[in-house]
């Protein structure tokens, strides 16, 4: 089975989505899955970080999933790069996303803080 994988203080931490897990959160939550990885709350991020690791570790827990977040956080992750980097990429390894998807998903955050950052700029210059 494909993971996507990080290093974090010389530890390899694998994330994956499997179609049972999937089709387990779509049911806890009534939502579809595509609608799920679009909402940046803590609760989904955190439920996505759970059910990303259970293809490894069967019994990863909610509370578990808040430890790695925080951990992640600690070392320098802030949650959009949770988001991008790890959910998302891992949903390309497991087939719910293209790279191309995530590319223009990744283009069009990177075009959307930009134009923010010039109309913050233009307004301040006023």
């Amino acid at each position: 089975m494909k993971y996507y994988e990080i290093d974090l203080n010389g530890e390899t931490i694998k994330f994956r989505l499997t179609t049972a897990d999937a089709v387990t959160l779509e049911s806890k939550t009534n939502t579809k899955m595509m609608d799920l990885v679009m909402d940046y709350s803590h609760t989904t991020i955190a439920t996505m970080i759970r059910y990303l690791r259970r293809s490894e570790l069967d019994n990863f827990s909610d509370k578990d999933a808040y430890a790695l977040i925080d951990k992640l956080i600690d070392n320098g992750y802030t949650i959009e790069r949770i988001v991008y980097d790890i959910i998302f990429e891992a949903l390309v390894v497991s087939g719910f996303l293209t790279k191309e998807q995530l590319e223009e998903v990744k283009k069009e955050l990177k075009d959307s803080q930009e134009k923010v950052k010039a109309e913050t700029k233009e307004a301040l210059a006023k």
